[in-house]
């Protein structure tokens, strides 16, 4: 019996193909070839990032790109919990550092510095680290260009605290550097770079024309971390990188080769609003657009200690008034926020949705609580006039995973 089936099943096969192959004759039809999209001139397009860690398993980190209507131009599969996705100004490329294990989950650790061309989303290059880099829900500060775009520093943790040097001009790794009980950098200057440590003062590290240690001291606290724990991520304007406190204020350091030193403080919240409950939300929760010097921070009314949960509203500073000069409610919960440069700014937010009707939604809140929730969420993009606060669009249920940073390109 079995040797009647096969012939008949092989038959019927090819008849299938045949009759497939005469239709496409007929209708004109031509298969879909698969290709490499070359990308437009990024710059000044409006065309924006998401990243972050594919959840639950975390092997297999993404970055999409996206255009400023949407439409979704392309991604990259950056490795085991991936951090920053740093982008250069001066050449087309990108820089990922990654981790890549022999047997996905287990085995033989590689670190590597990839680049990526900006114009393809290929790799081009691959750059081997030692295998430390740090890994953390929160990427930003973990892996820095210098502002002459010469070096790129990876931020190492095991639990021993270290910087990676790499020369991404001339590929290759330089050298490795200690900074106790330090961590998140800070460019300053064409080589000079920050790292904030946990007595509130900061590691100061320049690099040679070799990348080696020309300048390595620390600084000064600047903060105490027992009464104002200031935010590792932060917005930088000029030589001055603005931080944003537990306690709800904002922190503006000056970072140069000469030093680090506070130009400002104030509060981000009145008296009445701090007692309604108002304070800085999200993981990476502030944004700068440079050319008016507004801040834009990430903010929910909860009690202080939630600081990190998704925010509601994005409140909005003038840095030399130290004033607010607008709040922007927004559409959906918020983990993180950016924003774009030039005359028409776009305020980006990545939020956390539940793709369902809102009175569904809240039965199951009412009746379940956040624990219903969580399985039912989802993440998306919804997209802002940053001066008007007017919402212009949303990109609903992004592939599932923990995107964690939304960053104009």
């Amino acid at each position: 019996m079995r040797t009647l089936i096969r012939p008949l099943g092989y038959l019927l096969c090819c008849g299938l193909c045949l009759g497939n192959v005469a239709a496409q004759a007929e209708t004109g039809f031509v298969p879909e070839q698969s290709y490499v999209e070359v990308l437009d001139d990024y710059q000044g397009q409006g065309w924006f990032w998401v990243w972050g860690n594919n959840a639950p398993t975390m092997l297999d980190g993404r970055a999409y790109l996206f255009a400023d209507d949407g439409r979704h131009l392309g991604q990259l599969n950056t490795g085991t919990w991936p951090g920053d996705l740093v982008m250069s100004h001066r050449r087309a490329e990108l820089y990922a550092a990654e981790i890549y294990f022999s047997r996905g989950s287990r085995g033989t650790r590689e670190d590597v510095v990839t680049v990526y061309d900006a114009r393809t989303l290929s790799p081009k290059a691959e750059i081997a680290i030692p295998p430390k880099r740090m890994t953390g829900m929160l990427s930003a500060g973990l892996s820095v260009l210098s502002d002459d775009e010469r070096f790129l520093l990876v931020l190492n943790f095991t639990p021993a605290a270290s910087v990676s040097i790499v020369d991404v001009e001339q590929q290759r790794f330089v050298g490795e550097v200690a900074i106790p009980g330090c961590a998140s950098l800070y460019p300053a200057g064409p080589r000079d770079f920050y790292a904030i440590c946990g007595n509130g003062g900061f590691f100061h590290l320049r690099l040679d024309e070799q990348g080696s240690v020309a300048v390595q001291q620390r600084t000064e606290p600047l903060f105490d971390p027992l009464e104002d724990l200031l935010l590792t991520p932060a917005s930088r304007l000029g030589d001055t990188w603005y931080f944003v406190s537990q306690q709800n204020y904002a922190w503006g350091l000056q970072m140069t080769a000469a030093g680090a030193e506070r130009r400002q403080r104030w509060s981000l919240v009145s008296d009445a609003e701090r007692a309604d409950g108002w304070g800085v939300a999200g993981n990476h929760g502030t944004a700068i657009h440079e050319a008016s010097g507004r801040l834009f921070v990430l903010m929910h009314k909860d009690v202080p200690e939630n600081y990190q949960k998704p925010g509601t509203e994005v409140w909005v500073y003038d840095v030399r008034s130290e004033q607010r000069v607008a709040r922007i409610e927004l559409e959906a919960h918020s983990t993180a926020i950016g924003v774009s440069q030039g005359a028409q700014p776009r305020l980006y937010s990545l939020d956390w949705i539940v793709p369902m009707p809102a009175l569904f939604t809240t039965w199951i809140y009412l009746t379940r609580g956040e624990a219903g929730l969580m399985p039912l969420m989802r993440q998306g993009i919804n997209l802002y006039d940053a001066d008007s606060g007017e919402h212009l669009r949303g990109i609903g249920d992004l592939p599932v995973g923990y995107l964690n940073k939304v960053t104009a390109w």
